[in-house]
């Protein structure tokens, strides 16, 4: 079977890149709206700081399955999308492959995870590099984002926080309205800018800094259309397929700017996250009790009074005393500067 031949393949590779560069194993399951013909599809090898991945994105539970019986015990980790993507099955029952993960995964590690927010974190870091020589950034650039999903309403709302001007666009002009008023009522209040609805997608990039294609694979960005624009125009397919193929060369030969997502920073930084809380949670989390005083960790949130250190059995470093309400004291009296001194000396704390 052509699936179990190739997971195995992958799987062998990971093994054997992570044992060679000493870094961890990880597996990638993810799930989609995209129906595939093979309802699956086997994504690249992945390099990150810490850790050697592949990864298999299914249109379906069964193949979730098969792949975590299989991989259960060869990797160190396993990362399964927690989000809802496949249709219910035939019974009404929804579909949800971070459950039947969870079900069958004994000997790796699970750690859940959000496709579709690494993918908006990851245009979220692109555009923040591309505009790191302006003196604004991103903000007072007109943004056109083409499709109003999840990823394209997620996008919306970053890049309005950072005070761009979009304009989301959508068919059902209806559905449209009620996310962009969503959007608008809980941005940040002193942010100006607003989302604004748009029904045609020429009318939305015509006059953009910015186009963010989010169409989930649907071509809705014609030559014609690009030859109306500005060269120095900044295009992102999020969708895989927001350009139509003479789109996409038109756009090559004038020198126009198109990126495709590279989601590695953004994996790279939610492995590197996704480590260092479990290492707090396991080594670091805590309260005790040190010369009559009570010190704390690991985000545990601190009593009135008690220490916030930065590691529940040697710290290195004293944040300060909370105020009991999830935050530090900012002015210490003379008691509260010598129980902290005391503590600093115990541990022998610079």
């Amino acid at each position: 079977m052509k699936f179990n031949k190739q997971l195995k393949n992958n799987l062998k590779k990971i093994i054997q890149i992570s044992k060679k560069r000493k870094k961890l194993s990880g597996f990638i399951i993810g799930n989609t709206t995209k129906l595939e013909k093979n309802k699956f599809y086997f994504t690249p090898i992945r390099v990150t700081e810490k850790m050697i991945l592949s990864g298999l994105i299914v249109y379906s539970e069964v193949y979730a399955k098969l792949a975590a019986k299989y991989i259960d015990g060869k990797v160190d980790y396993v990362l399964v999308d927690a989000e809802k993507k496949i249709p219910p099955q035939k019974n009404g029952i929804p579909s949800n492959i971070e459950r039947r993960v969870r079900e069958i995964l004994r000997k790796s590690k699970l750690w859940a995870y959000k496709g579709n927010d690494l993918t908006v974190d990851a245009v979220d870091i692109l555009l923040t590099f591309l505009m790191k020589e302006d003196l604004r950034g991103i903000g007072g650039k007109k943004i056109a984002v083409l499709g109003a999903g999840n990823i394209g309403t997620k996008i919306s709302l970053l890049m309005v926080e950072r005070g761009a001007k979009v304009l989301l666009t959508r068919k059902n002009f209806r559905k449209l309205h009620g996310t962009v008023n969503t959007l608008n009522s809980i941005k940040p209040y002193y942010t100006l800018e607003k989302v604004n609805p748009i029904r045609d997608n020429f009318k939305a990039i015509q006059s953009a800094d910015i186009i963010i294609g989010a169409t989930n694979g649907k071509p809705v960005i014609s030559k014609d259309m690009l030859s109306k624009l500005r060269k120095d125009i900044i295009i992102i397919d999020v969708g895989k397929g927001t350009l139509d193929k003479d789109a996409l060369s038109y756009a090559i030969r004038k020198g126009m700017r198109v990126h495709r997502v590279d989601i590695s920073a953004s994996l790279n930084g939610f492995v590197n996250k996704s480590l260092m809380i479990e290492k707090m949670h396991l080594k670091k989390s805590g309260r005790r009790k040190i010369l009559g005083e009570i010190i704390v960790s690991g985000g545990l949130l601190g009593n009135s009074g008690e220490i916030i250190v930065d590691d529940i059995s040697r710290p290195k470093f004293i944040y300060g005393i909370s105020d009991g309400s999830g935050d530090f004291v900012r002015d210490l009296n003379s008691i509260q500067s010598k129980k902290i001194k005391k503590i600093s000396k115990y541990f022998n704390i610079a």
